[in-house]
């Protein structure tokens, strides 16, 4: 029975060896990841930081563009069109001519329209004299 107590003594001692190892890995394991987590943590701060300042970079880059762009003279005379507006409609207009199809001249996405626009402007040129439809 002697030799049964003490071999539980010697594994109770082994069982507390072990757990303070263990217990030292842990701690060891928690340390390592803390760093890591830092280490990261500072690396995004570092990412975010540079963004930011690119993002200031373009910024500033768009807002001088729109400068740019705003700085040309605008004439009361002759006012500015916008995109959508069609020259030559209005050229055409102005010497009491009309497209025959009496469609919009422009209707974005709409290819039958397009063609018949760009077959009227054709027709424009070539005929010596627009008949009205």
């Amino acid at each position: 029975m002697a030799h049964l107590s003490e071999k539980l003594a010697e594994m109770h001692r082994r069982l507390a060896e072990n757990t303070q190892e263990e217990q030292a890995l842990v701690r060891a394991l928690n340390a390592a990841l803390n760093h890591v987590d830092e280490k990261l943590l500072s690396e995004i701060r570092h990412v975010t930081a540079q963004h930011e300042a690119r993002r200031a970079v373009i910024m500033n880059e768009l807002q001088l563009l729109a400068t740019r762009l705003c700085a040309f003279p605008v004439t009361a005379a002759e006012p500015m069109a916008a995109i959508e507006d069609d020259t030559h409609a209005a050229r055409a207009a102005a010497n009491g001519h009309a497209h025959r199809s009496g469609a919009a001249t422009h209707a974005p996405g709409n290819w039958r329209i397009a063609a018949q626009n760009i077959q009227d402007d054709l027709d424009f040129f070539t005929d010596p004299q627009p008949s009205s439809h």
